[in-house]
């Protein structure tokens, strides 16, 4: 599906004449306030769902106290350690506090990382523990960024099956906006949808139990 057609729909809903995303004549929410709420919405079913992923390898030298991730990165599916001889060790995904919990001393201990840490430091970056020694790769499955919609009939990045998650997403957001029109009891309606078309897409990629 292109923009233009998201956008058409999200002002029906909004009770806004429909061009494409173009104008807003209640002059409530902005174009601008649109396209991010849509680009949210991709983004937000790209990292809950792991629904398109890619692949790379980043050579870590020895002693490296953190990893830089692709610029592309917004989640992390799977990590694996690989040696110079080729031994490969997957990689289990922990906090700080786990850490810590586990080996106080975790950020002085090298060798062979076991573990890797995405979400307690600086955007685009990740630690392993031990601190890797020697040197080795990363192999790093990962959602990617997708490309922003710009309203001008650029396609989503997500195939249409899921793109009502898109949709929801996005009227949720907008619909609680602080302002003359807004209404949260339509707002939660949204987010329940949103759910909903989240929920599915996890069963379509990981089959029925």
């Amino acid at each position: 599906m292109i923009d233009q057609s998201l956008l058409s729909e999200i002002q029906y809903a909004l009770l806004e004449p429909p061009d494409g995303g173009q104008s807003f004549p209640s002059e409530v929410w902005t174009r601008e306030e649109a396209l991010e709420a849509v680009n949210g919405g991709e983004r937000t079913l790209l990292r809950e769902v792991y629904l398109l992923v890619s692949r790379t390898e980043i050579a870590v030298p020895a002693g490296a106290t953190s990893v830089a991730l692709p610029v592309t990165w917004l989640a992390t599916l799977a990590c694996a350690w690989r040696t110079a001889e080729a031994v490969r060790t997957p990689l289990f995904p922990a906090d700080a506090y786990e850490v810590d919990t586990t080996n106080p001393e975790w950020e002085n201990e090298h060798g062979t990382p076991i573990v890797y840490l995405d979400v307690d430091r600086d955007t685009l970056t990740l630690r392993l523990s031990p601190i890797p020694d020697p040197e080795g790769t990363l192999e790093l499955l990962y959602v990617a960024v997708p490309t922003p919609v710009n309203g001008n009939g650029r396609n989503f990045t997500v195939p249409d099956d899921y793109i009502s998650a898109v949709k929801y997403d996005a009227l949720g957001w907008l619909l609680s906006k602080v302002g003359r029109l807004q209404d949260a009891e339509r707002a939660a309606y949204c987010q329940q949808r949103q759910e909903m078309a989240v929920t599915a897409a996890e069963i379509l990629l990981g089959g029925w139990a």
